[in-house]
């Protein structure tokens, strides 16, 4: 079984475009989203659409939550772009799946809403341990934005990366996953993929978007790969 593992596509089209692109070479079982279908990027719409139509399984990302709740006072753009049925929807994707691959209890996860705040990859393996338990092997998770893989004392943990508001690199990032479902002696692969793409086209995209709060922060951080809340004073 070969599942891509796509996340934080943050309204960005331009990127998931060139995603679909990757995927489309690829001979994939599945393709399995780990949240953050829609906020920061333009096209939130697109986006939520495009993973609704491909993907198998989806889970509830912090700012899928936080938009399909309107948790956010000045989010108006995002709750009129995507309309009453995705927000519903929003806020009816579960927020953790679990699934048996080579013999390995997997735990996915977003990170945040399961999470209580934002945990980096090389955080230290003490503030890891609970999300092994009560027996989960690997843990797999996105919402920091950077990819990485791991191996703690409690198991295995990674980051799928960003498809569309990666941090650090400035590329598509996400990962495919390989085992076997019913052979435990079979081994587990972790592909980290890192796809460039048309950046400047991107800011176009957002460029072109009207009512989108701060659109120069989205761009900012697509073009510089590095967190711009600071642009307005500490957002």
């Amino acid at each position: 079984m070969k599942i891509a593992l796509v996340a934080d596509l943050h309204g960005n089209m331009t990127a998931v475009s060139r995603l679909e692109e990757d995927l489309n070479r690829r001979r994939l079982s599945q393709i399995w989203c780990l949240g953050d279908l829609v906020g920061k990027g333009p096209s939130s719409d697109r986006t939520f659409d495009w993973a609704v139509r491909n993907c198998e399984y989806i889970i509830r990302g912090n700012w899928d939550e936080g938009v399909g709740n309107k948790q956010f006072g000045n989010d108006d753009f995002y709750h009129d772009q995507l309309g009453p049925r995705r927000l519903e929807m929003l806020r009816n994707f579960p927020t953790e799946k679990g699934i048996m691959l080579s013999g390995r209890r997997i735990r996915l996860m977003h990170g945040r809403p399961v999470m209580r705040s934002l945990h980096f990859i090389e955080d230290n393996d003490r503030l890891w341990a609970p999300f092994f338990l009560p027996d989960w092997d690997v843990v797999g998770y996105a919402d920091c934005h950077r990819q990485g893989l791991r191996t703690l004392n409690h198991g295995l943990v990674f980051n799928t990366g960003s498809v569309g508001n990666s941090l650090g690199l400035t590329s598509i990032q996400y990962v495919i996953m390989q085992g076997e479902e019913n052979d435990a002696s079979a081994p587990l692969d972790f592909t980290l993929v890192n796809l460039p793409y048309d950046r400047d086209a991107a800011v176009e995209e957002t460029r072109q978007q009207k009512g989108l709060r701060h659109p120069e922060i989205f761009i900012a951080e697509i073009m510089t790969g590095k967190y711009a809340r600071h642009l307005v004073g500490g957002m």
